[in-house]
């Protein structure tokens, strides 16, 4: 007896809050959306796909009176002064009549400036006044002196509305002053972490012109060491001179172990280890191992990074890291098996916008036929080449970028010093566009490479191949071969591989994709006239933190028996 009072008593409150509810809805004359009337007074309704539930939000009686509160001062914030809300009210439902009115529109635009602010500046005459916009626009322009160094700058902005002639005189009345600089950079590292460590990741320097980019751009880099769980980038602001603290946590869960199964189109099922030391004996090394295995392809490989290891002379703070790869693989490709030792000992340099990488590598490969296929050649392989890769990268965002510009240069030469080594030269152009527009993204990219060969063959492994994720999505990774060899699934010399692709949100995270991509492949070096093979398709995006997750479906377009699936993690453009 007592468990079923208890119960009943639990109940009670809910019993009479559920009964306490209303229906919320409205019936408005405008062109203000129901679905934004429900976002900006929190009200959540049901997904699209929540077919089984009622579509109509539920409110307590409660909140009636602040929702009513609430919608007049969003209406107005919209510019609809003269917005007539009433409300009717039934034992289950809660109705908001809603007409606009007419709406206060801009009537001048007045700026007096020593910086040019016009592009910020969205509205124009004759425009609806929105509330939410006009402090958009102070914010985007404190935002752009802060980026062009001006910390000390007087802003002044007003909107003076006529709520009986429905205008609204704007006014920005900006005095930027002189730059600043930045001063003293002071940097509180881990006891076990050189802060010439931290240093080499700075964008900036003493003496140089204040930028908050570039302090966004040194927190990215910072962070890009994995050695720390907080960075925190103080300001001081003396004059015009802008003092920077740095005060840094070392990580305290240094190791990270990552397994797990997946699948491919292009390898089947696959197995996947990774185990890493961040911070290995001290000053942010770092140690790792990976392990892959498929049917088509194993791996082990060593990877041990050093950051700082070596400062250029007569530049104090400018050093290059160390990095170094070892590894040895195995992997099936159409008409041949590959065995390859390898070793790639890197110095390089990353500014989050622009990188360089070049270094040594050593292959020792040997190539085994699976079929009698012409120009492929069996036997041993060893190589040894200097190689560099420069990067300009102005995209908005490495992960998840939506506008902006990417250029790549790879270029890799044979040398001699090797019994029986090939000697050889090979170039990649890559460059990456993307521009978004009204919720349009649209994307491009380019590769271009290059192979000349001058003496011994190169492992057919070392030659250009397309199809895949990142390349023409109607084929199958690395399954399109050179168009003028003859035999199929040959490697390529020449090579121009081209996307194009639009994407527009489809529902929350999830995007929709369209693309066209576009291969040559010849067997000649720098021979540029054969045609090329198209495919087309369409895909679907999950925007997730660590990157889109895009699934693809590319076919084609002179043989639509030829298609191919494709699952991907990672940005493309």
């Amino acid at each position: 007896m007592r468990f079923t009072l208890i119960v009943l008593i639990t109940l009670l409150p809910l019993s009479l809050w559920a009964a306490d509810v209303k229906k919320l809805q409205f019936e408005t004359k405008g062109k203000i959306k129901t679905s934004k009337l429900y976002d900006a007074l929190g009200v959540q309704t049901p997904s699209w796909y929540q077919f089984w539930k009622d579509k109509t939000p539920k409110v307590p009686n409660q909140i009636i009176t602040s929702l009513y509160e609430s919608l007049g001062y969003f209406y107005r914030s919209e510019g609809y002064y003269h917005a007539n809300i009433e409300k009717v009210e039934t034992n289950s439902s809660i109705t908001f009549h809603i007409i606009e009115g007419k709406p206060v529109r801009i009537n001048t635009i007045t700026i007096k400036s020593d910086e040019d602010i016009k592009p910020f500046i969205s509205y124009k005459k004759g425009d609806r006044f929105q509330a939410l916009e006009f402090s958009q626009i102070k914010k985007s322009i404190k935002e752009a002196l802060l980026k062009r160094g001006y910390c000390n700058y007087n802003l002044d902005t007003k909107a003076l509305v006529d709520i009986e002639k429905n205008s609204v005189d704007i006014t920005y009345i900006l005095q930027k002053n002189p730059p600043c600089r930045f001063g003293d950079i002071t940097i509180n590292s881990p006891k076990n972490i050189d802060s010439k460590i931290v240093k080499s990741r700075l964008t900036f320097q003493t003496g140089e012109k204040y930028s908050s980019e570039k302090i966004n751009r040194s927190y990215s880099t910072i962070s890009g060491l994995e050695a720390f769980d907080g960075i925190q980038l103080d300001m001081d602001k003396e004059s015009d001179i802008v003092h920077v603290g740095i005060n840094l946590k070392e990580k305290q869960k240094k190791s990270r172990i990552e397994a797990g199964v997946g699948y491919e189109t292009n390898i089947g099922p696959r197995a996947l280890f990774h185990w890493e030391k961040r911070n290995f004996a001290g000053d942010a090394k770092k140690v790792a191992f990976d392990l892959k295995y498929s049917a088509k392809e194993k791996l082990i490989s060593n990877t041990v990074y050093w950051p700082a290891f070596f400062r250029v002379p007569k530049f104090d703070h400018y050093y290059l890291d160390l990095k170094n790869e070892l590894a040895y693989s195995e992997i099936e490709f159409e008409n041949f098996d590959e065995l390859k030792y390898s070793n790639y000992l890197h110095l390089l340099k990353d500014y989050d916008w622009f990188s360089v990488d070049f270094g040594l590598g050593l292959e020792l490969i040997t190539i085994k036929k699976l079929k009698d296929v012409c120009n492929v050649s069996d036997g041993d392989f060893n190589l040894l080449f200097p190689f560099a890769k420069i990067s300009l990268d102005l995209r908005d965002s490495k992960i998840n970028p939506k506008n902006g510009l990417y250029l790549s240069q790879y270029l890799e030469s044979g040398l001699t010093l090797l019994e029986d080594s090939s000697t050889y030269f090979t170039s990649i152009t890559e460059a990456r566009a993307i521009k978004t527009l009204n919720q349009f993204t649209l994307a491009a990219r380019a590769r271009v490479g290059l192979i000349n060969v001058y003496s011994n063959a190169l492992p057919e492994s070392k030659l250009f191949f397309a199809g895949g994720a990142f390349s023409n999505r109607g084929y199958g990774y690395n399954s399109l071969g050179a168009f003028d060899a003859d035999c199929d699934e040959v490697g390529a010399k020449t090579m121009i591989d081209t996307t194009l692709e639009v994407n527009h949100p489809l529902y929350q995270n999830f995007d929709g994709a369209l693309f066209f991509d576009s291969t040559l492949l010849s067997t000649k070096s720098n021979r540029f006239s054969i045609d090329f093979v198209h495919s087309i398709g369409t895909g679907i995006r999950y925007i997730s933190p660590i990157g889109p997750i895009k699934l693809d479906l590319g076919v084609d377009i002179d043989n639509t028996s030829q298609y191919a699936l494709h699952f991907q993690i990672g940005q493309s453009f």
